[in-house]
């Protein structure tokens, strides 16, 4: 009775991390994903509407290196309930606004309340769920990003068609104001926490260096990855409609394909991780799966094939919610005897938001100077160096073995 009741409540901990995390990402996407019609209504600049994700990007990733360092001492039940609150709060601030150089700091505001959620949902899932469940964890938490960009996107295009841009922000506040009181009130009672092996002081010093080296080398990893799986999903639209004609509002419904068939990457993940246990060794697999991909679309350009370069689109996106799994989830959770999950989930999480934030600026000038087959060439060179990174992070893994 007694297992079962444990079973239960960390079923119940798995399930409202990942229900908070997906509100957060309806209440972070939304202005995304309504962007071309917030553009249209206000009368601004592409550059004067995209600087407003940047402000949130730049909140959000300094947050989240912040937020990293001090979970371990955050009341999680408190700090998610606060941090949704918060996010309604700036989404319902948005459409009150008209003013677009007012709406970039709403935005930063609402970035920095989101990046406290990540490492301190992290922390809570290594604080109060078992090492038999945490797989089972590590999986849903990836499918947040996929179902988030999916309602989020969902959302926004029932509301411009039948109603306004300002009709998202509404109901991502309503989504985030249920989800804050459902996280409290299934939280309820500080659960008993998973005792953690006591390790001697002298093992820790051993293994310090090989584990930092370690976290140092997907860090890294992690810039590529937010490189190519932001350059991919925000730059499909564009090649689908300057190179294969396709209409705007088809190459962004052709787009949706990519969250939802990037779902299954996190259990392809899962099942391959049970066979290989390093993340390095998995991590470079899977970027040299990535650069033969790229290699792909490159053909694909050049035979002037629409299915062919969807299909390597759509495998490049699974490649890269694998390594993305891999690098802010798994890694995270498998290390916490040795190190602060909530710390290693939010810098990690950091440095793939820093190859997120270049990728459009980078990509978007050398397809407007070089054309598309520059931009993918540029893809394939990141995942090849991204590899031979993940390669020295498979020396260092056998090192800490050794040790």
């Amino acid at each position: 009775m007694k297992i079962l009741t444990k079973q239960k409540n960390e079923n119940k901990i798995i399930f409202i991390c990942w229900l908070a995390y997906t509100a957060a990402y309806v209440g972070r996407l939304n202005f995304n994903a309504s962007i071309v019609a917030i553009i249209s209504d206000l009368g601004v600049t592409k550059a004067e509407a995209g600087l407003v994700s940047s402000f949130f990007f730049f909140a959000y990733g300094a947050g989240q290196l912040v937020n990293g360092i001090l979970s371990k001492k955050y009341n999680a039940k408190i700090m998610i309930f606060l941090s949704l609150m918060c996010s309604a709060v700036f989404n319902i601030m948005m459409p009150l606004c008209n003013d677009i150089s007012v709406m970039k700091f709403i935005w930063m505001g609402n970035g920095i309340v989101q990046s406290v959620l990540w490492s301190t949902l992290i922390k809570t899932l290594s604080d109060y769920v078992s090492d038999k469940k945490l797989p089972k964890a590590i999986l849903a938490m990836s499918t947040t990003v996929a179902i988030g960009t999916l309602v989020a996107y969902g959302i926004s295009s029932v509301s411009v068609k039948f109603g306004s841009w300002q009709i998202v922000f509404y109901v991502a506040s309503v989504v985030l104001v249920i989800s804050a009181f459902i996280w409290v009130i299934l939280f309820g009672k500080s659960p008993e926490k998973i005792a953690q092996v006591e390790e001697i002081r002298g093992e820790k010093v051993k293994m310090a260096k090989p584990v930092l080296l370690a976290l140092f080398l997907a860090a890294f990893a992690g810039i590529a990855n937010g490189f190519i799986k932001d350059g991919i999903n925000t730059w499909v639209p564009s090649v689908l409609y300057e190179e294969f004609g396709v209409s705007q509002s088809f190459s962004i419904l052709l787009t949706l394909l990519l969250p939802m068939v990037s779902t299954m990457g996190a259990a392809i993940a899962k099942k391959v991780h049970e066979k290989i246990k390093s993340h390095a060794a998995m991590n470079c697999i899977f970027y040299i799966f990535s650069a033969i991909l790229c290699g792909g679309i490159l053909i694909s350009m050049k035979i002037h094939n629409i299915v062919t370069i969807m299909v390597c689109f759509i495998c490049v996106a699974c490649g890269m919610s694998m390594i993305n799994n891999v690098i802010t989830s798994m890694f995270a959770l498998d290390y916490r005897r040795m190190l602060n999950a909530g710390f290693a989930a939010g810098l990690l999480n950091t440095f793939c938001y820093v190859g997120s934030t270049v990728t459009s600026y980078t990509l978007g000038a050398v397809s407007q100077n070089y054309g598309w087959n520059a931009v993918f060439m540029i893809m394939l060179g990141v995942c090849a160096a991204a590899a031979c990174i993940c390669f020295g992070g498979i020396l260092s893994e056998k090192k800490m073995k050794e040790k």
